[in-house]
């Protein structure tokens, strides 16, 4: 079998899991405004009201939750692509290239985030969604371990490269 490896999962990961987040920011403030809203101008009785709160309940807690699963997930297909991949040590150069260049993706990514946070709109929102808020300022450090973690996984194996399951 001829695996070819791909060394911009870290890259995808990371704007992947950005993208999420800012997505997420924008959905916990937004979500709260329209149901408080409908609330008001159709809430003409217990279960609409029931049903527009437990939809603001869903974007305030358990979108972050799914952000941590997503990038859990993510994190898991880059560790086993990176176990599974047939690669040589020639190849390091380009990765740490590669780990550079997601390091340097990362960090306009990190500081739009940031950026967002601070703005007093969104503080509110971002301060329910405390896990997320702690990677993505961090997000270029996060991103150098899980591509030193990935580099590791990659170059370590024996045998050059091969792993066999069988």
């Amino acid at each position: 079998m001829n695996k070819k490896g791909d060394l911009t999962g870290v890259i995808y990961l990371v704007i992947s899991i950005a993208a999420f987040a800012i997505f997420l920011l924008i959905v916990g403030y937004v979500v709260p405004l329209i149901s408080n809203e409908l609330a008001g101008q159709i809430g003409i009785s217990e279960e609409i009201n029931h049903s527009l709160m437990a939809t603001t309940a869903v974007a305030q807690n358990t979108l972050p939750t799914i952000w941590i699963i997503i990038f859990v997930s993510l994190l898991l297909g880059l560790f086993a692509t990176s176990f599974f991949v047939r690669t040589y040590p020639v190849f390091i150069p380009i990765y740490v290239l590669l780990l550079i260049v997601a390091i340097l993706v990362a960090i306009p990514l990190s500081n739009a985030y940031v950026a967002l946070t601070e703005e007093a709109v969104l503080a509110g929102t971002a301060n329910r969604q405390l896990l997320i808020d702690f990677f993505m300022s961090k997000l270029p450090l996060v991103t150098f371990i899980i591509g030193l973690i990935a580099l590791v996984i990659t170059f370590a194996k024996p045998g050059g490269g091969e792993v066999s399951l069988a």
